[in-house]
């Protein structure tokens, strides 16, 4: 058989060959370099969303306040009092810490403190990475409002308050008096809570004792149910009729005794129907708003232990390839 077909075969047809082979080496190449292209740019990207990540950790570690390297503090646990979230007491919700000098009497109730409630950060957090922690704040929020309408509803359907007059003296209630039988009664169905109507007699017995104050002009006694550290708040005021409070170690014992009493028939009245229903549901709020919090707390551990936050935002937009 003649070869020389062939080669003339091979001749005709070696560019195209060539051209071949050069084709799919050019393109195996792109293939190669678009792979490689690929391979950066997700790498890229990733450095970005971790960088990220950690700048909205930070916003988390801010938040919570107890969390250390290795997460949550030693100190920490279960209804914990280390953190920036709010804390609820046995009848009263205490907001978040400001963590910010704050002028005057700030009186907003907060889940997140004042210092970062603002950051942009945190509110990409909220809004693009962590929408459970968004959801759980507002819960927390609508609770307090519902307590707040709570005790609002209580001190306006609250009748008014017993007084007491003699020859020598005249005992009124104060404007705070319904407030500390709404938290009493708080106190009293919260789910939680060791508290009974003796133990609030005790503690008028206490404040009565022990933390009655005076002023001259004019002369006037005030007298506390409960002065427990800082809650102290004036419930009852004798105002002496002579205007000399010199007689008051005439009428000291006098006094007291019918304070105690006004607080006695308070504390035994508190009951769970009529306007104390408002009591109840506050109570039952509160308990809520603990769990809530706690879950809050416990969310924020969570997060800041994730590697990576998931989402998209605006600033991975712009950093991204």
């Amino acid at each position: 058989m003649s070869l020389e077909p062939i080669f003339d075969w091979l001749q005709e047809w070696s560019q195209v060959i060539a051209g071949l082979g050069s084709l799919f080496l050019t393109g195996g190449l792109v293939y190669l370099y678009r792979q490689q292209q690929g391979l950066l740019k997700r790498e890229l990207n990733r450095e970005v969303r971790n960088s990220h990540t950690d700048t909205l950790r930070k916003r988390i570690r801010s938040w919570h306040g107890d969390i250390d390297e290795l997460g949550v503090s030693d100190d920490a646990g279960f209804f914990s009092d280390n953190t920036n979230l709010p804390r609820v007491h046995g009848a009263s919700v205490q907001p978040a810490p400001a963590l910010i000098d704050v002028v005057g009497r700030d009186t907003e109730f907060r889940v997140v403190p004042q210092a970062i409630e603002d950051d942009r950060y945190l509110q990409d957090l909220l809004e693009n990475h962590a929408p459970e922690l968004k959801q759980i704040k507002e819960e927390i929020e609508q609770r307090h409002r519902e307590f707040e309408d709570k005790k609002a509803q209580f001190r306006n359907e609250f009748p008014e308050a017993p007084s007491a007059e003699t020859d020598d003296y005249t005992l009124t209630s104060t404007q705070y008096f319904d407030l500390w039988v709404f938290k009493s009664a708080v106190k009293l169905h919260r789910e939680h809570l060791e508290s009974d109507k003796e133990r609030l007699r005790a503690i008028a017995e206490d404040s009565v004792e022990n933390e009655t104050s005076a002023r001259p002009d004019p002369a006037i006694v005030s007298y506390s149910a409960d002065a427990r550290g800082g809650s102290k708040v004036i419930t009852y005021e004798a105002q002496l009729k002579s205007g000399d409070l010199d007689v008051l170690s005439g009428l000291d014992d006098e006094i007291k005794e019918q304070v105690l009493e006004l607080y006695y028939d308070a504390i035994e009245d508190i009951d769970s129907e009529g306007v104390y229903s408002h009591a109840v549901e506050a109570a039952e709020i509160l308990d809520k708003m603990a769990e809530t919090i706690e879950e809050l707390k416990a969310k924020l551990v969570e997060y800041e232990g994730h590697p990576l936050y998931m989402g998209d935002c605006e600033y991975l937009e712009e950093a991204t390839l």
